[in-house]
């Protein structure tokens, strides 16, 4: 028994895996267990996986990003895409910024919405009893967003950076017309 244990231990040592090892008699002694960092399957991923997955996915098209630039997150940054984009804490949010600033709320505090047929992009407030802030002002309907402009909800402050706007606009179905500019140059 004392072999085969050694042997397990062994085993999973030179795997990198944890596992709780006991006696199997349920006695009350002190079982060992090995830290690893690495989950049963380590070995048959691919690392390189993920980014092949990325880009057959093919191109995101962002229309702008948002940056946080103050509070807890900082240096975090979002890309945006055509449609609408919820900010919140929650994971299922498309800016998700749980950082620990509880004075977010967990789902759509705040909206930025990019209009391709006007080529704006627009903030608005969730119903949510804290204040966003557009340039330090409460947004009390929806603003226009402007390259620069700042975003501030609780303690978290995100700057807005286009990509679209009077210079360039993605054209085609989707974002798919091959990233040419308004005046049709490539």
């Amino acid at each position: 028994m004392i072999a085969y244990a050694r042997a397990q231990v062994a085993r999973i040592a030179e795997a990198g895996m944890a596992e709780d090892l006991g006696d199997g008699h349920g006695a009350g002694r002190a079982k060992t267990r090995l830290l690893g960092f690495q989950s049963r399957d380590f070995a048959a991923r691919d690392p390189f996986s993920q980014g092949a997955s990325d880009a057959r996915r093919g191109p995101m098209f962002p229309i702008g990003w948002v940056v946080v630039t103050a509070g807890p997150g900082r240096g975090a940054s979002y890309a945006l895409t055509a449609g609408v984009a919820t900010l919140g804490r929650g994971d299922d949010q498309t800016v998700c910024l749980d950082f620990g600033d509880t004075a977010i709320s967990r789902q759509a505090h705040a909206s930025i919405a990019y209009d391709p047929e006007t080529n704006c992009v627009y903030l608005g407030a969730g119903a949510k009893s804290n204040l966003v802030r557009l340039n330090d002002r409460p947004v009390l309907a929806t603003e226009q967003l402007e390259d620069g402009d700042t975003i501030r909800i609780g303690e978290t402050t995100l700057r807005f950076a286009a990509l679209c706007g009077p210079d360039f606009a993605w054209t085609g179905a989707g974002g798919s017309g091959g990233g040419r500019d308004a005046a049709g140059e490539g």
